[in-house]
């Protein structure tokens, strides 16, 4: 008797989100490597004057956790968004626009004067999911859930006494003004 399951055999899925998973790698690379060297003060973001004219400081502020654990969760976060959104709009277009949260993100700690911040990579999850949210709301889809989310994140934030909260609100309105963007 020949076997039933030879007509449908299991295959892997190919990597549809290379872009995301390679950021999530990112992260966690940097992280190891920030438990292991002085990375911190080479890397975080915020309104101190030795951090002026430092363009990295920014562009890699979506890729910081002060801790392995929160990497891995940023990680397998980033990588659950970019199996959604990165199809869509591209792994480049998908890197930049975390990145460019994450710039918001770093934006909004120095415009409120927080002197140092190593916490940036929930500020890209954060944009990717408002840009999400408000192509869902074009769309007329029920965004109920995502603004849920994202008030609890935020609020959680608030509450444990963070002052990540301010890069998080300026990472979901870059992240929302390029959804904005990107429909038009």
């Amino acid at each position: 008797m020949p076997d039933r399951w030879s007509e449908h055999p299991v295959r892997p899925a190919p990597v549809r989100c290379p872009a995301s998973v390679a950021m999530a790698v990112a992260t966690l690379l940097i992280a190891i490597a920030a438990q292991l060297a002085p990375l911190t003060s080479l890397l975080a973001s915020g309104a101190a004057e030795v951090f002026d004219f430092q363009v990295w400081r920014p562009l890699v502020f979506s890729l910081t956790t002060s801790s392995i654990i929160s990497a891995v969760l940023s990680g397998l976060f980033l990588v659950l968004i970019g199996h959604q959104t990165e199809p869509m709009i591209g792994s480049v277009q998908f890197a930049v626009l975390y990145l460019l949260c994450g710039v918001g993100g770093s934006t909004a700690i120095s415009l409120a004067g927080v002197p140092y911040s190593f916490e940036g990579s929930m500020c890209g999850l954060f944009g990717l999911m408002a840009a999400a949210t408000v192509v869902k709301y074009v769309q007329k889809q029920d965004i109920r859930a995502d603004i849920v989310l994202l008030t609890m994140f935020i609020i959680w934030a608030i509450v444990v006494g963070s002052n990540t909260w301010i890069a998080d609100i300026g990472a979901v309105v870059v992240g929302a003004v390029s959804g904005w963007a990107w429909l038009q």
